[in-house]
């Protein structure tokens, strides 16, 4: 309904432009992954959990629009940082996120794991569908596997744990715009809108 929608974009950005202070305080050098250019205007970190069904709900309606009106015209830099929240196979999705990184398909997984999340995050052992899913998406499956075994990833991952523990994040996903934070699977229209105010302020606020 056009009426609640629009209630809950004036919502969403009141909340936000009453953000007074940044909020984002952890050092993420060397922690997520980063897709835009370098000098845009504004930056946003996602946390996310491979594992949350916001999170693939927010890939699915709102990151594609995101990434094509945004980060692909240079006017936002976006990082994703994978961590653990603490659902069911949180652990095995962010090992399996680092180990398509490693083989420089992450954004190419990320999409995967989302689209695909029904047939791994509810196994009790998802190793076989996580290695079939890096198959399918062009990974070699055999380093994947390799990788995934040997947790090769391990402390890139406890980092971007220790990363959401100082951000004060406690659920999934988060996004701090130029450090200033909002959260959920929010629409297209309401990121839309916080993006362009970050773009538009003073100092990209």
């Amino acid at each position: 309904m056009p009426e609640v929608r629009g209630a809950l974009l004036a919502l969403v950005v009141s909340l936000f432009a009453a953000s007074t202070v940044a909020s984002q305080k952890a050092d993420l050098d060397g922690t997520g992954h980063e897709l835009g250019d370098p000098d845009a205007p504004v930056v946003v970190v996602e946390y996310a959990d491979f594992a949350c069904g916001a999170c693939a709900q927010f890939v699915e309606m709102t990151w594609p629009h995101i990434r094509r009106e945004f980060v692909e015209t240079g006017r936002v830099r976006w990082k994703v940082v994978p961590f653990e929240l603490g659902f069911r196979n949180s652990e095995e999705g962010a090992r399996a996120g680092e180990c398509g990184a490693a083989q420089d398909m992450f954004w190419e997984f990320h999409d995967a794991l989302y689209e695909h999340r029904d047939a791994w995050v509810d196994e009790r052992n998802p190793k076989d569908e996580l290695v079939t899913l890096a198959e399918r998406t062009g990974l070699d499956a055999d380093r994947f596997l390799e990788c995934y075994e040997n947790e090769t990833f391990e402390d890139r991952t406890k980092a971007a744990n220790d990363a959401a523990r100082t951000d004060g994040v406690r659920g999934t996903p988060t996004f701090f715009i130029n450090g200033f934070q909002a959260q959920g699977a929010l629409p297209i229209e309401a990121f839309r809108t916080l993006l362009e105010d970050a773009a538009g302020s003073p100092g990209g606020r």
